[in-house]
């Protein structure tokens, strides 16, 4: 079964996250565990860009890191996605708590008048 392009975009939203890191947890799914070098390489960016990425994924709890001793010495962190359900829990949450703020913010809309609605809306950032 081939999932429909938006639902990439629809994650990305529901777990926070930028396009960019929606493509590192991508990429952990089809090759996981994975370093750091090799994520940058694959994704044909910076290792730092790649880092930033997995730090905040792994601060937001969609993946873990394991750390590996290294025979001549050292060590090296191996990242993966949490398991499914986990995943899903945390893609539920989020929704529940957007559909929560919306909801708030629609009923506050309701109660303004026209002219008030529209000072709201083109003073939002979009």
């Amino acid at each position: 079964m081939r999932c429909e392009p938006h639902l990439k975009c629809t994650l990305k939203c529901a777990l926070d996250i930028s396009c960019f890191e929606m493509n590192v947890y991508i990429e952990l799914l089809k090759n996981s565990p994975i370093g750091v070098d090799e994520l940058a390489e694959i994704l044909d960016k910076d290792k730092s860009t790649v880092y930033k990425a997995l730090q905040n994924l792994l601060e937001k709890g969609y993946v873990t890191r394991d750390c590996r001793i290294l025979r001549g010495g050292g060590y090296k962190y191996l990242y993966k996605p949490v398991p499914f359900g986990e995943f899903k829990k945390k893609v539920l949450k989020n929704i529940e708590e957007w559909l929560s703020q919306l909801t708030k913010y629609l009923e506050e809309l309701e109660e303004m008048s026209r002219t008030k609605l529209l000072e709201v809306l083109e003073s939002e950032k979009v």
